[in-house]
C-alpha cells in the first residue's frame, strides 16, 4: 500500500489530538475508518506510530519524527495548490518584477501603488537585480517584468519600452568647494575621486560615462563602487568622492551630499530606464501592470 495525503492528514490529526474520537470529529469522519487508516499507514511504513492503551494514545519516537515530516509535506502541498490556483486565475495571479535601483525614485513606486489599488488580490514579488541578471531571468521565465538600464544586448523574444529619460547632475560632498560652483564643467573633475556603480550593473551606460570623461581629457579615478543610489549618495556624503547621478535623484535627501548642475556631458548621454517583458508569456495581470506603468511614464 502506498502512503497518500489522506493518510498523512489522518495521522497528523490523531498525533495532535492524541485521541481517536476527537481526531475523527475534527476530520468529520467516523472513528472506525480513522483507526483503520492509521493501521494501514503503520503497515505501509513498517513501524508503529502510536502506543495505544485503553486510557491514552501516545506517539512512538518514530511517530514523533514522522509527524514533523508529515506536517512539512502537507504544508508544501497546500502551498503548491495555492500557487497553482493563483496561476490558473487571472484575478488571483502572481507577478514577479525586478528592477535596478534607479527605478525606485522614478516611475516604479507610483506604478506599484496604482496597480495595487486596482488589483489588490495579485501578489507582486519584487527583487533588485542588475540589468544582465534581469535579462537572464526574463529569458528563463522566472521574471515577468524588468526595469533595466538600456541599451540592451541578447534580447531575443523580449519586448523593450522606454519609460523614463534623465539628464545627469553631480553629487558632491557638502564640505567640498565644488558646492560653490554652478554649474560644474565635466573637464573640471579630473582631480576628483569618483563613486560609481559597477560595470556589470549597466555595462553600456558605464562605458559611455567613461568615454565622456576621456573626451573631457581625463580618466576618472573610481575610489568606490556601489549598486544602490542611496548607498552612492551616502558614500559621497562621507567624502569618498563625487558621483554622476540622474537629475531625478535630487528627490533622495541624504545629509552631507549636495546636487549641483553638470555641463560638458554629450547631449545624447542620458540615464534611461526601460521596461522589458516577454510578450508570449504576458498574462492579463502582466498586461495590466504594463498599462499602469505607461499611464505614469513621462515618455508617454
Amino acid at each position: 500500500m502506498s502512503v497518500d495525503l489522506h493518510h498523512l492528514r489522518h495521522f497528523v490529526a490523531v498525533a495532535e489530538e492524541l485521541h481517536f474520537g476527537r481526531a475523527a470529529a475534527r476530520l468529520h469522519m467516523a472513528q472506525p475508518p480513522l483507526s483503520q487508516s492509521i493501521r494501514r499507514l503503520e503497515e505501509a511504513l513498517g513501524f508503529p506510530l502510536f502506543v495505544r492503551t485503553q486510557r491514552r494514545v501516545e506517539l512512538t519516537p518514530a511517530g514523533q519524527v514522522f509527524l514533523t515530516e508529515a506536517r512539512r509535506t502537507l504544508q508544501q502541498m497546500d502551498e503548491g495548490v495555492r500557487m497553482a490556483r493563483r496561476a490558473a486565475s487571472e484575478d488571483l495571479a502572481e507577478i514577479s518584477i525586478t528592477f535596478t535601483s534607479a527605478a525606485l525614485y522614478r516611475v516604479l513606486p507610483a506604478a506599484l501603488r496604482a496597480y495595487r489599488e486596482r488589483f489588490p488580490m495579485v501578489d507582486v514579488r519584487l527583487d533588485e537585480r542588475s540589468t544582465d541578471a534581469q535579462l537572464a531571468g526574463l529569458q528563463d521565465g522566472s521574471i515577468d517584468v524588468g526595469f533595466v538600464t538600456p541599451p540592451l544586448k541578447g534580447m531575443s523574444g523580449l519586448e523593450v519600452e522606454m519609460i523614463d529619460r534623465d539628464r545627469f547632475c553631480l553629487a558632491v560632498p557638502a564640505s567640498s568647494s565644488l558646492c560653490n560652483q554652478s554649474p560644474i564643467g565635466l573637464a573640471e573633475l579630473s582631480d576628483e575621486s569618483f563613486v560609481l556603480f559597477p560595470y556589470a550593473q549597466g555595462p553600456s551606460l558605464h562605458g559611455r560615462l567613461m568615454s565622456a570623461c576621456r573626451q573631457a581629457g581625463f580618466v576618472p579615478r573610481v575610489r568606490q563602487e556601489a549598486r544602490q543610489m542611496h548607498t552612492i549618495l551616502s558614500l559621497v556624503a562621507a567624502g569618498m568622492g563625487v558621483a554622476f547621478v540622474p537629475e531625478g535623484a535630487r528627490s533622495m535627501r541624504v545629509d552631507g551630499a549636495t546636487m549641483v548642475p553638470l555641463v560638458g556631458m554629450p547631449d545624447d548621454l542620458t540615464w534611461d530606464l526601460a521596461m522589458v517583458w516577454k510578450p508570449r508569456s504576458a498574462r492579463r495581470s502582466i498586461i495590466e501592470f504594463l498599462r499602469t506603468v505607461r499611464s505614469l511614464s513621462p515618455c508617454e
